[in-house]
């Protein structure tokens, strides 16, 4: 019983050192992730990230392509209803995302070709 007390306090200590070095980490990534960003004229709440959906349009901060948008708005539902079935966005974001659309249409319906689920899987 007593080894087990140093044991444990050693295994605390480098569960700390190792979340102090992925914090670090992450500190290093996000800055080149944002330098990479290529923001959208006339969009502000729309970027590319290479390293995010290989460069697809998505909404500033955040991981969601402008087609998953497109795609609800398209099968009926409005601006509040995709806000409220996507809390992570503002309403700013989703008219945004379909004003890019509006812009880019092409662009985005070959997103939203290429990432169409067959209908017979």
């Amino acid at each position: 019983m007593t080894q087990l007390l140093p044991d444990l306090q050693n295994v605390f200590r480098r569960l700390e050192t190792l979340e102090v070095e992925l914090k670090h980490l992450r500190q290093a990534l996000l800055p080149a992730e944002r330098i990479q960003s290529q923001p959208l004229a006339d969009h502000p709440y729309i970027e590319s990230v290479p390293a995010i959906l290989s460069g697809e349009p998505i909404i500033k901060d955040t991981r969601t392509p402008v087609r998953a948008v497109v795609e609800r708005w398209k099968f009926g539902e409005a601006a509040e209803e995709i806000a409220h079935k996507l809390p992570h966005l503002r309403l700013a974001q989703i008219f945004d995302a379909l004003g890019y659309y509006d812009d880019h249409r092409d662009e985005i319906e070959k997103y939203i070709e290429l990432n169409r689920v067959p209908a017979d899987d």
